[in-house]
């Protein structure tokens, strides 16, 4: 009998209220459907190569070189027709951080599309996700008006386990243990 596959991604949580704010238009407009809960993603989803104790390990490491750091984000933007998602406003210490999970981890874990790492990331926080282009234009009208802006305070990462349903699977804390 075979193990189930699981994807893993390492992401941010926005503060609560926002994470509040962002279920609550997702359950009173399904039409607001995302694929996993309002986080930001810092690596992008991948597979193991070897076991989970060797990405620990290297979570951890790279942790350890990165101090806490705030986030802005703010507004709305979409990606096509696709994606609707409040933009993370350009912050050197993400990007750091960004650059230092996809080196630190090549090679021991399959990416699962490569095409959002490096000079493709885009950080962001996913408000609707998997849209057609009908759903899309409902989404933009339900969203209109609505200007979303917070704080994140970024103190630690957290990586996410998922197949259909993501969860927490483990928090690494930024700085020096």
């Amino acid at each position: 009998m075979s193990r189930p596959v699981y994807a893993y991604g390492v992401v941010v949580l926005p503060p609560p209220d926002l994470r509040r704010q962002v279920m609550a238009l997702r359950r009173q407009h399904p039409v607001l459907h995302a694929s996993g809960p309002p986080h930001i993603t810092v690596k992008s989803p991948f597979l193991f190569r070897g076991t989970g104790a060797w990405v620990a390990e290297i979570l951890e490491e790279v942790c350890a070189r990165h101090q806490p750091f705030e986030l802005e984000l703010a507004g709305l933007a979409s990606f096509g027709t696709s994606v609707i998602y409040i933009p993370v406003v350009p912050c050197q210490p993400l990007l750091d951080l960004h650059y230092d999970l996809v080196e630190s981890l090549a090679g021991y874990v399959e990416t699962l599309n490569e095409k959002y790492e490096g000079a493709g990331y885009t950080p962001h926080l996913t408000v609707a996700d998997h849209l057609t282009p009908e759903d899309y234009r409902v989404a933009r009208q339900l969203l209109q008006g609505w200007y979303p802006r917070g704080r994140v305070w970024v103190d630690r990462i957290h990586l996410l386990r998922g197949r259909g349903r993501w969860d927490i699977t483990r928090s690494f804390a930024l700085g020096d243990p």
